[in-house]
């Protein structure tokens, strides 16, 4: 895949702030210092240098709701593909291609940038460029065959890959002991972790505790805001497995905002 590198209008680097446990920043607050910092216009728009992803969720959420053309992202990483924050950029690939980047891109030690673009290559949808002395070349590549047995996913720091005819397990409530059962579960032999929102404290909690899953999430939700609410909290990319009662349209609304796979 080849894409030429635009002029950018803008080129942003990040606040620096962050979501519980790493920071004490709440997603809405920063998703609206996001939109400040944007601001209106129509040019190309480089969102350089991310570690984090819930600075990078709330920036691409912040062109969308600003109409701003689709940004191209890059994120810093050492050698072995983790950002400062000990993102996995096989990850942050996921989540950004999920949520409708241009392009994605990485700053990474010199030497390395060859192998870990070749690794991403495996699974990238969209245009791949380097990012060396603060300019962006492409990566020309040839998409892969996609293996219909193995649908990206993502939590907050790492990859994971899905079927459609994963075994999720017992359905987790939002109560008092989501953290212990959410960390629970992460002992069970299912592929995934299966959270129900049925409420908007249920979102809440959620949010709070979001950081915890270490497999794919599925998440379900018969009310589509409350299962927005829970998608954009959640700092991965998470799966629907069809359970629920929402409409394709809704559906795919989410599928376009949050990268929501649908089963």
């Amino acid at each position: 895949m080849d894409a030429s590198v635009p002029i950018f209008q803008q080129t942003l680097n990040p606040l620096g702030l962050d979501v519980p446990p790493a920071g004490e920043m709440d997603f809405e607050e920063l998703a609206a210092a996001w939109r400040r910092r944007l601001g209106p216009g129509t040019g190309p728009v480089h969102l350089a240098g991310m570690t984090a992803m819930a600075e990078c969720r709330a920036a691409l959420l912040a062109a969308k709701a600003l109409g701003r053309d689709a940004p191209w992202v890059s994120w810093i990483c050492d050698g072995e593909g983790m950002s400062p924050a000990r993102v996995h950029m096989l990850a942050a690939l996921f989540v950004c291609e999920g949520m409708g980047a241009a392009a994605f891109g990485i700053h990474c030690p010199e030497g390395e940038a060859e192998r870990l673009l070749d690794e991403l290559a495996a699974y990238a949808r969209i245009s791949l460029f380097l990012v060396r002395g603060g300019e962006a070349a492409p990566w020309h590549y040839e998409p892969a065959p996609r293996d219909p047995d193995a649908i990206p996913c993502a939590t907050g720091t790492d990859p994971c890959f899905i079927t459609r005819t994963i075994d999720v397990g017992e359905e987790l409530a939002c109560g008092p002991d989501l953290l212990e059962d959410i960390i629970a579960a992460e002992d069970d032999p299912v592929g995934a972790v299966k959270i129900a929102i049925q409420s908007q404290d249920d979102v809440d909690i959620f949010a709070l505790h979001q950081y915890a899953v270490r497999k794919a999430l599925c998440l379900c939700s018969d009310v589509p805001e409350l299962l927005e609410g829970a998608l954009r909290a959640y700092q991965g990319r998470a799966f629907y497995d069809g359970t629920g009662e929402l409409s394709r349209e809704e559906l795919d609304r989410l599928t376009g905002l949050y990268g929501l796979i649908v089963l």
